[in-house]
């Protein structure tokens, strides 16, 4: 209710109602261990039961693949999913996905200055690779450039299906 709510709100003042030039984008990933449906299928979904229900509009919406990280990873293991989830993960890699991943673009930035391939490792405590500038004072473009990127099993989560990025799916 209170989604809905604030969802109206927004669009009471412009966000999300066309030509206003006020952009209201919401993000969708599902709820256990599953990979999120086409972003087209289900944006469009979401667009018609939104109107219709609560009389909702929006500009796009961005599906988001469940990380096993953190939260969730503690979920998938308490469930006894952990297992089938990375499986289902690896056996969906896309190529075509793993190529606009944002870690080869984005760098994640810690409160302390520490540089990170992205928002995932740093959350594990991963740092960019040996020789890559570790810390936001060093900053080097052409050395981050050339760096390789730590990867890990949660990194199938932005490479399955369709892929994943806070921009929604990749491919």
């Amino acid at each position: 209710e209170k989604s809905i709510a604030a969802l109206r709100l927004l669009n009471e003042i412009g966000y999300g109602v066309e030509g206003s030039g006020l952009i209201l984008n919401l993000v969708h990933n599902p709820v256990g261990a599953f990979l999120p449906p086409k972003q087209d299928a289900i944006e469009a979904q979401f667009r018609k039961e939104l109107a219709r229900r609560y009389g909702v509009a929006f500009n796009h919406l961005y599906t988001i693949t469940n990380m096993p990280v953190s939260r969730f990873l503690e979920f998938l293991i308490e469930t006894g999913n952990l297992e089938g989830y990375m499986k289902r993960l690896a056996d969906a890699f896309n190529p075509a996905a793993a190529a606009g991943v944002m870690c080869r673009n984005t760098l994640s930035v810690g409160w302390d200055g520490a540089l990170y391939d992205c928002d995932f490792n740093q959350m594990l405590h991963l740092p960019v690779a040996g020789g890559a500038p570790a810390h936001i004072s060093d900053f080097d473009p052409a050395a981050l450039h050339r760096r390789r990127i730590i990867t890990a099993n949660h990194c199938y989560g932005c490479t399955a299906g369709a892929g994943s990025s806070c921009g929604g799916a990749l491919a």
